[in-house]
């Protein structure tokens, strides 16, 4: 890898970690070159712009996304009930690791980066998870309904939530500081409370027969 594309990658990893903690209007190119402890003309030798450095992080971030999602996919050393555990954890874990106001501050500071973005979500989503569901239903696990899509919409936003201090203001203090405090550990809860909506009773017969040998 020669330098200029470990600086750029160097770069896009800084940035995309400070938009996602921090939101992306309250991030400044300073704040990368203060974070990298780089000048800021380094920064231009590879971005023309924020929002050029914006396009490339969501380029990395799908790509990044697929070759994370295929690799749980296509394990063959994992069963179907583990590729769906695995592969559910690392979407909420994905989509919740992000600063509160990170979408709609997106969505109004550039909305062409936020359309294209939109479209990443649902072609990613709709692929991995279609191919997914689909092997679920053809074994006779997931229900043939179009629950199984809900069920994706709820998790997703209940993992956005359940990391959004200003929502979880609504509750009891002693409530929210019972929830799991690891983003990965929240996943698995949630993931255990929606599944059973959408999997046939054949999914949970087969586990027990499985705890029975």
């Amino acid at each position: 890898m020669s330098v200029k594309i470990k600086m750029s990658k160097r770069i896009l990893e800084s940035a995309q970690r400070l938009f996602l903690q921090h939101g992306y209007s309250h991030v400044l190119i300073d704040d990368i070159v203060r974070d990298l402890s780089i000048s800021k003309k380094t920064i231009y030798n590879h971005f023309s712009s924020k929002a050029d450095i914006l396009m490339a992080c969501m380029d990395q971030f799908a790509a990044d996304y697929q070759i994370k999602a295929e690799a749980i996919l296509n394990d063959v050393d994992l069963s179907l009930r583990q590729r769906f555990a695995q592969y559910l954890r690392f979407i909420g874990v994905s989509f919740a690791n992000t600063h509160p106001n990170f979408w709609s501050d997106l969505r109004h500071s550039e909305p062409e980066a936020w359309e294209k973005l939109c479209v990443y979500k649902r072609e990613i989503l709709l692929k991995h998870f279609g191919q997914l569901m689909d092997e679920g239903v053809r074994v006779g696990y997931v229900r043939d309904d179009p629950t199984r899509y809900t069920a994706l919409i709820v998790y997703i936003s209940a993992m956005q939530q359940l990391n959004d201090p200003d929502y979880l203001k609504q509750f009891p203090a002693e409530m929210v500081a019972a929830l799991p405090v690891d983003i990965a550990d929240q996943a698995d809860q949630v993931v255990n409370l929606l599944l059973r909506g959408m999997l046939t009773p054949k999914f949970y017969g087969e586990a027990e027969q499985c705890k029975e040998t």
